[in-house]
């Protein structure tokens, strides 16, 4: 992998090879956090604050479906590095029709092809 493309990719490939070397660790990879609460940092509120958005499908975290089993694996003294996503990836266009359903009925956005 090309950790040299951003600050985020060069930290983490750092944290990786650091983290090789305590075999007692437990790293658990999120990807797109999805909160209930609708914080700042979650995914559906990022992506809801554009009126374009590619609609792909993708790998994301649904925090409250993976936080249980966070806390099995480390009860279980777990230990290695794991993607932490749902196991079927989500759609751009499937979140924002979610956001629009339970949260905002008047939300509108566009799709871009890239």
């Amino acid at each position: 992998p090309n950790f040299k493309a951003s600050f985020y990719s060069l930290s983490k490939g750092m944290l990786d090879t650091l983290l090789k070397s305590y075999p007692h660790v437990l790293t658990l990879r999120i990807r797109m956090p999805i909160s209930d609460d609708l914080s700042g940092r979650s995914f559906v509120t990022k992506i809801a604050q554009y009126h374009k958005v590619v609609d792909i499908p993708n790998s994301m975290s649904v925090l409250a479906d993976l936080l249980p089993l966070s806390l099995a694996m480390s009860a279980a003294k777990m230990t290695g590095t794991y993607n932490f996503c749902n196991p079927k990836p989500i759609s751009h266009n499937q979140v924002l029709a979610s956001y629009k359903k339970h949260v905002d009925p008047h939300f509108e956005w566009n799709n871009f092809s890239v």
